[in-house]
């Protein structure tokens, strides 16, 4: 009996430590998350804590790299951010961020890159995608439920050091070098050219089913913007192959007009369109075709964003 309550004694002793040192240890890494500049972590860190702009862009990597803020501010006179970021980022995780985001502040328009990666069964790209929201656990009821959708909730409130655990290296280099800077906006541009010497690039093909789990949440991305009388614009930038007929946008287009939104679809934009020059690869503006492409829907927005 004595030899048990040593026992247990010791291991309350071991769990107290341990959870000390978890929290201790989480709350440092906490510190140099928030102030890392390796692009993931500072672009969420950015957005759910400092960004204040009036119009937002939201969306996976053809946002976070067609849309360049100081083109689009200068047009709109409007301070502009680019909250798009890469990794196939759904719409499970740009709800999670929109909600932090509100619990913030209110910005007047968000303009939402829409993928089929938010409405199909794509690969790669369910609801495991909310996992780098982590850090920011608690911080919105919305974000706090996809996390539990993904089955990531509790084991973040059980350990805070959990939160940060495949963001070590990250933080520790983003606070030693400087790998994203402030003036950009959130733009990261690509370098290079697409290589059309091997042959005709075909248009992507995107033969999955609707995912209505995804649908839902895309709806409620709409609602919370409602709610918060955001003016939501959906847009899909221009790819370098493009098909004469396709479905691929039937879903997001009777989402838009079931709730007034305008769609600014760029699927097909012949000045950009087929032109390599423009592209680092099939689905993706390098530097040169974002200021082109940048410069174009600044101007198209002004009717949707200056009029209200």
């Amino acid at each position: 009996m004595i030899a048990m309550r040593r026992f247990i004694k010791r291991l309350l002793i071991i769990m107290l430590i341990t959870l000390i040192a978890d929290r201790a240890i989480g709350y440092a890494f906490k510190h140099f998350y928030q102030t890392t500049t390796t692009t993931d972590e500072d672009k969420i860190s950015t957005v759910t804590l400092r960004m204040n702009a009036s119009v937002v862009f939201m969306g996976s990597s053809r946002c976070h790299h067609h849309y360049i803020p100081a083109i689009i501010s200068d047009t709109l006179q409007k301070n502009v951010y680019n909250a798009g970021l890469w990794g196939m980022r759904n719409i499970y995780f740009q709800y999670g961020i929109l909600c932090n985001i509100l619990e913030r502040y209110t910005p007047q328009t968000i303009c939402l890159e829409v993928h089929p990666i938010d409405y199909l069964q794509t690969p790669f790209s369910d609801i495991e995608r909310v996992g780098n929201l982590a850090p920011f656990i608690n911080v919105s009821t919305g974000c706090d439920n996809v996390l539990k959708l993904a089955g990531l909730y509790y084991k973040y409130q059980l350990s805070s050091l959990y939160r940060y655990n495949s963001e070590f290296a990250a933080c520790l280099m983003g606070n030693l070098s400087a790998r994203s800077l402030e003036a950009d906006k959130g733009y990261k541009p690509l370098t290079g050219q697409l290589d059309i010497t091997h042959g005709t690039i075909k248009p992507e093909e995107f033969t999955f089913a609707p995912d209505k789990r995804k649908m839902r949440y895309l709806q409620a991305f709409i609602d919370k913007c409602k709610e918060k009388k955001i003016n939501l614009i959906f847009l899909y930038s221009p790819m370098y192959a493009v098909k004469n007929k396709t479905t691929l946008f039937d879903i997001p287009d009777s989402i838009a007009q079931e709730n007034k939104i305008p769609f600014i679809n760029h699927y097909r934009l012949n000045s950009i369109t087929g032109q390599p020059e423009y592209y680092a690869d099939y689905g993706h503006l390098n530097a040169k075709g974002a200021k082109k492409y940048s410069s174009i829907i600044a101007s198209e927005l002004k009717q949707y964003i200056l009029e209200k």
